[in-house]
C-alpha cells in the first residue's frame, strides 16, 4: 500500500495533479504544524518549511533522484524537520520537543526510526554535497553498491588507488558532518550505529 500510495503521489506531481496534491498537503502538513508549532514557530512557519520540502521532492521527481523505503509522508515529514531544525540552528533556538502522530498506521518506533535515517541521509547528502567532484563521484558509486572494481574501473583507476580514494573520501565526509549539531544528536540517540 505505501509503495502505491507513493506512486501514485510521485505521479501527481509529474503530472501536476493538484486534486491528489492538495489531499497529500491536508494529510500531512498538520504533522509539520504541530511539530513547528511545538518547537518556536507557527504555523506560517510550518507550511513554508512544508512547501520547501515538497519543492525539495519535487526536484528529486524531476531529476529521477528520489529513492525512498517509507511513506512519502514520512519522507516529507523528515525533510521538514530537518529545515526547521537548520532555521532554528541559525537563530540560535533550541528543539524542545517531538511529539510525534501519525495516521498512516505507522507506528510511533518506526516513524522516529525512519526520521533518523533521514537525518542520517540529509546529513550525508548536505556535505557531500561540499566535496570535490572526484570525492563526490566516488563516494555516490559506493553509496549506490558498486563494488571498488566497478568504481576503479568506471573512474580509469587502479582498484587501489579507488581505495585509497574511497577511504580519504569517506574520512573528509565525516569530519566535516562530525562538526553539525545533527551529529552530534545522532551520535547520542540510541538508534545510531
Amino acid at each position: 500500500m505505501g509503495k502505491e500510495n507513493n506512486n501514485k503521489i510521485i505521479t501527481a506531481f509529474i503530472q501536476n495533479d493538484d486534486k491528489i496534491l492538495k489531499e497529500f498537503y491536508v494529510k500531512h502538513l498538520p504533522m509539520v504544524i504541530r511539530y513547528v508549532n511545538k518547537n518556536s514557530g507557527n504555523e506560517y512557519d510550518a507550511k513554508d518549511v512544508f512547501q520547501d520540502a515538497m519543492v525539495i521532492v519535487y526536484e528529486k521527481v524531476k531529476n529521477n533522484t528520489l529513492d525512498i523505503s517509507c511513506s512519502l509522508g514520512t519522507y516529507v515529514y523528515g525533510i521538514s524537520k530537518n529545515l526547521w531544525r537548520n532555521r532554528l540552528r541559525k537563530n540560535d533556538k533550541i528543539i524542545i520537543t517531538e511529539d510525534i502522530t501519525t495516521n498512516d498506521g505507522e507506528g510511533v518506533e518506526t516513524i522516529i526510526e525512519n526520521i533518523d535515517r533521514l537525518d542520517k541521509i540529509f546529513l550525508i547528502q548536505k556535505y557531500l554535497l561540499e566535496l570535490g567532484e572526484g570525492c563526490k563521484e566516488i563516494l555516490l558509486l559506493f553509496f549506490a553498491g558498486y563494488s571498488l572494481r566497478e568504481i576503479a574501473e568506471k573512474r580509469k583507476l587502479t582498484e587501489a588507488y579507488a581505495r585509497k580514494r574511497k577511504f580519504i573520501c569517506q574520512k573528509q565526509l565525516m569530519e566535516k558532518a562530525e562538526k553539525d549539531p545533527i551529529f552530534k544528536e545522532l551520535k547520542e540517540s540510541s538508534n545510531y550505529k
